[in-house]
């Protein structure tokens, strides 16, 4: 097997919920300390709705016909499974949120924002076929300079994954598997998006609900 393959699956975008949820648990000390107790079902929880369901409803697709082959290669098979992934995710929040990961804003951001990253995809999808492998690693690299711009003390996995991406797109464009704006765009829209969404995710929670109070006061 190539090695440009060998990196595509050891990066595959389905991965990614799981590594940055162990690397933040277990190298960021405020979070370690509120849920090393809890790490164990919320890995769990992150298998099943961001790994195993998915690949199921992936499974079930290529079984159907609607799917050539797990790699979807063509853009036009992306959007089913993109589209029924979002949802069970949705559906994992409730399971993720109550009662864990509600002591901790900033899981919740990493797990909301990985949602709004896969409908960002299933949209983009219906014109361009944006590389899904740099926007999972984008979003994991993000995610890691949001949470050491937080807490500091991981900038280490902020270089290391800066290298891992440089890394995947060689092997994604050594496959042509993509072109280079579909990389290129797929890793600066996770990585800009997620970490922006995870730093200020407070403030927008904030926003939103003294609107929805102004709103409720006028009516």
């Amino acid at each position: 097997m190539k090695f440009s393959k060998i990196i595509s699956y050891l990066l595959h975008p389905i991965l990614m919920p799981i590594i940055v949820l162990y690397i933040g648990i277990n190298n960021v000390d405020y979070l370690y300390l509120i849920f090393h107790n809890y790490s164990n079902n919320l890995y769990v929880i992150i298998l099943t709705f961001t790994m195993v369901l998915p690949l199921i409803s992936s499974i079930l697709f290529v079984k159907s016909g609607r799917v050539e082959s797990l790699e979807m290669r063509k853009k036009e098979e992306r959007r089913g499974p993109l589209f029924v992934s979002a949802l069970i995710m949705i559906i994992g929040f409730l399971f993720f949120y109550y009662p864990i990961a509600k002591l901790s804003v900033h899981l919740s951001a990493i797990y909301i924002s990985s949602i709004i990253l896969l409908f960002f995809a299933f949209l983009i999808t219906k014109r361009w076929k944006i590389s899904l492998h740099m926007l999972g690693i984008g979003g994991a690299t993000g995610a890691f300079i949001a949470l050491n711009y937080i807490f500091g003390g991981i900038y280490y996995f902020v270089v290391l994954f800066f290298f891992l991406s440089g890394l995947l797109a060689f092997s994604r464009l050594d496959q042509k598997a993509h072109n280079a704006s579909q990389v290129y765009v797929g890793f600066v829209l996770g990585c800009v998006f997620q970490s922006l969404f995870i730093v200020y995710y407070s403030s927008i929670i904030s926003t939103i609900s003294i609107l929805r109070s102004s709103i409720a006061s006028l009516l």
